[in-house]
């Protein structure tokens, strides 16, 4: 990994003395990158989005233009962490997180320090770094991918990607989502802006978000804040069953799997019933017959097979658990479908 952090470090050094940066307009239709909350939430709009308390979600970084040239590194830098700078550092009194100065322990200053900064939402990292870095045309030149991540304190994380190692590096024209993150909101009640930080930020500084165009220039795209509004969410009595996948509000929020527990009463697509006895409707029970057998007969890994039927597909999951899984993605493939049906074997809402 530190080859890799070397060769992203050089690479900017070195393709930086050639070329200077250039800022996108603010309302000029240039190179953009936005947040949203493609899985998780229970209503999202108006640059907010509305999450109950205790529920993961997926927080995306997507790239809604890129520059005319293309792009070989993609750089995110996201802030969701709250900030006070009246606080104390290091026990140095009050207004001491905003003096410039490090106040003691050799943790960082001001917004770096854990004593000045706070977070509503909690991190959960992805076992495999490329898990969040889901650029399609990250390089993948041995021995590692040619990514890197930060965590500078509360609530700051910094993503990046290279499209390879060798020169001349691929160009990509990529729009889309290039980085998801999993969070979950600690408790109802609170809300938190999130912001996208450019390269040259105060606090992302270099780090910040950032695309490289093949010829070493550096292009500062627009970003943009997002709100989430952490609330406790009005669950139906038993048996009322707001997502509709066949388990009760009340079963989703209970503690044991096996009876339809840790899951999300607004997530329709984290119990995967697809058929009953005799292939009828669902029956509230993930059994052999009738779903791990029915998902494995629709196998489709690209999507055009005749086999493929959406019903049967599910996404990648949105943790923290296996069966936290998302809207169909297009393919019924073995590592999101096949798998995650077995892995719900005999899972009981009846």
């Amino acid at each position: 990994m530190l080859g890799v952090v070397a060769a992203l470090v050089v690479g900017l050094a070195l393709v930086g003395s050639r070329s200077g940066s250039q800022l996108a307009a603010a309302s000029g239709g240039g190179p953009e990158m936005s947040l949203s909350v493609p899985a998780g939430a229970i209503s999202c709009g108006g640059g907010s989005c509305d999450v109950d308390s205790g529920v993961p979600f997926i927080l995306s970084v997507s790239v809604v233009a890129g520059p005319a040239a293309g792009y070989v590194l993609v750089q995110t830098y996201i802030d969701y962490g709250v900030f006070d700078p009246t606080a104390s550092e290091d026990s140095a009194g009050a207004n001491t997180c905003s003096d410039s100065m490090d106040n003691g322990g050799g943790d960082g200053e001001d917004r770096f320090d854990s004593d000045c900064a706070t977070a509503n939402l909690a991190y959960k990292p992805a076992a495999q770094l490329s898990d969040e870095i889901v650029w399609p045309d990250l390089g993948t030149e041995p021995p590692t991918p040619p990514i890197v991540m930060t965590e500078d304190g509360v609530g700051l994380l910094g993503f990046g990607g290279l499209t390879g190692l060798t020169p001349p590096l691929p160009v990509s024209t990529f729009v889309g989502s290039v980085v998801e993150v999993q969070l979950t909101c600690a408790s109802g009640g609170v809300q938190t802006v999130i912001d996208l930080l450019p390269y040259n930020d105060p606090i992302a500084k270099t780090k910040g978000a950032l695309f490289l165009e093949q010829d070493g220039t550096k292009v500062v795209p627009k970003v943009d804040s997002l709100t989430i509004n952490c609330v406790e969410a009005d669950k139906l009595p038993e048996p009322g069953d707001t997502d509709g996948d066949g388990c009760s509000d009340q079963r989703e929020n209970g503690p044991d799997e096996t009876l339809g527990g840790q899951r999300s009463f607004i997530n329709p697509y984290d119990f995967y019933d697809v058929l009953g006895g005799g292939g009828g409707p669902p029956d509230q029970i993930i059994d052999l017959t009738n779903d791990i057998f029915g998902v494995i007969q629709h196998y489709a890994p690209t999507g055009t097979e005749p086999e493929y039927d959406v019903n049967f597909d599910r996404g990648p999951t949105a943790g923290p658990n296996v069966w936290n899984m998302t809207a169909p993605d297009g393919v019924i493939d073995l590592t999101n479908d096949i798998l995650g049906v077995i892995q719900q074997y005999l899972h009981s809402c009846q």
